[in-house]
């Protein structure tokens, strides 16, 4: 406690070294911290794709002509995806969904101007797959699903804009027109992020009430994709090279390739979405790590310079302290301390620096959106335990590249040299 004491004194005593200091931090902290950030939303477990570990994908398929090789990489047909990889023994849960490209507009019942949104057509299996919160409702049923009725999920943020403000239970039951085509609405959701491309729409309907059209150049290509929930990935892709090697024996006018997929949800958001064949977990954590060293060291040999003249004009004091038999031990946590108090405090600026500029739309700079969709920062990324450590974590990076050195170096002196300064 009387270190402690000691070293806030120190610190009051010198506010200008203290603010620079504190300030340098900040920046840096802040800059690290986002980066963290929007690495840590492409993988965490955040609402509604709480079961990323689990998650794997099939996406796009390729179709080579044996006889010419001529070839197409697409989505999947609606054959492809239910009938040939939609049944692997693998997979607990299987969702099918259309890759929707094109813009969907929803039309208020009180005349305002169209709303634009995004739509998932999609199966029963995908709510439970991706856990959203229910405000209000249910999702639609297996009956509606089969019997292509017109029954719809919508997001709170569709339904007071729609319906205006109004408790989301009177929404159940009521019709929302999409296009000119009405569909009743059987729930009301929390909306999710945009950034979340495979769980995020402002309205979720059966894709058996629309009518979704194959490619016509390349059998089992398509506008589908598939999201499942496995616990054996290698099991997954050994069976869905199976399906593929007896579609192509089978026939001798196609290849069937599924290029990289199944893949998992990291190799997902990190490789390049399954076309990276070099990808490696290990490769990426040397990349992130030494994107973080630069990050780090610029403001740490600034830092240890400060540190540095600092310590010259203690050399007096230090001498003193030494020939009353305070060790060198002491003295180097003494000062590795008040350089952590300070970090910490700067840390603390730096966090809320970093949420002030990721809600204020730097994201975008730091990641790339999804059909010009921008990328959105919630609560929950940045207020995740993870990222908090992570954060104390450089906290404390920061004061030993940067204080140790120069400390060390001025500790190492006689004490009859240091006397000298007096």
């Amino acid at each position: 406690m009387k270190t402690i004491e000691h070293v806030w004194r120190l610190i009051c005593h010198n506010k200008l070294f203290s603010a620079i200091y504190i300030f340098g931090t900040a920046l840096a902290l802040a800059t690290v911290t986002m980066f963290a950030v929007v690495m840590w939303n492409k993988v965490a477990p955040v609402y509604p794709e709480y079961n990323r570990s689990e998650t794997a994908y099939i996406q796009t398929l390729q179709m080579s002509r044996v006889s010419n090789r001529g070839y197409s990489q697409a989505r999947m047909s609606l054959e492809a995806a239910r009938d040939y990889f939609g049944k692997l023994p693998s997979a607990k849960k299987t969702s099918v969904m259309v890759d929707v490209w094109s813009d969907f507009f929803v039309q208020p019942e009180n005349g305002d101007p169209d709303i634009k949104v995004r739509t998932k057509p999609t199966d029963p299996a995908f709510f439970e797959i991706y856990t959203l919160k229910f405000l209000a409702g249910k999702p639609f049923s297996e009956a509606d699903f089969e019997s292509g009725l017109r029954s719809t999920v919508i997001s709170d943020g569709l339904a007071r804009k729609a319906f205006g403000n109004i408790d989301y239970e009177e929404v159940i039951g009521r019709e929302i027109s999409l296009d000119f085509k009405k569909y009743k609405v059987c729930g009301v959701v929390k909306e999710g992020t945009p950034t979340e491309i495979w769980s995020y729409a402002h309205i979720f309907f059966p894709y058996t009430s629309g009518d979704y059209k194959d490619n016509g150049n390349f059998p089992l290509l398509g506008s589908f994709k598939s999201v499942m929930l496995t616990d054996d990935m290698e099991s997954l892709k050994a069976e869905a090279k199976a399906v593929v090697d007896r579609y192509n024996s089978s026939q001798d006018e196609y290849e069937l390739s599924l290029l990289q997929y199944p893949i998992d949800h990291i190799y997902y958001s990190l490789g390049d979405q399954g076309f990276d064949d070099e990808f490696t977990i290990g490769n990426f954590l040397l990349g992130v790590g030494m994107i973080l060293l630069v990050l780090l060291l610029v403001p740490a040999l600034n830092l240890s310079g400060m540190i540095s003249g600092r310590m010259e004009e203690r050399l007096a004091e230090m001498g003193v302290r030494k020939s009353f038999g305070a060790t060198r031990g002491r003295l180097l946590g003494e000062v590795l301390w008040e350089n952590l108090l300070l970090t910490v405090v700067g840390g603390i600026a730096g966090f809320i620096l970093a949420w002030v500029l990721l809600n204020a739309g730097i994201a975008n700079l730091l990641a790339e959106g999804d059909y010009g969709v921008d990328a959105v920062v919630t609560s929950e990324m940045i207020l995740s335990p993870v990222i908090f450590l992570f954060a104390f974590i450089i906290c404390c990076v920061l004061n030993i590249m940067s204080a140790l050195v120069p400390a060390w170096r001025s500790l190492r002196r006689p004490i009859v040299q240091s006397l000298k300064e007096c």
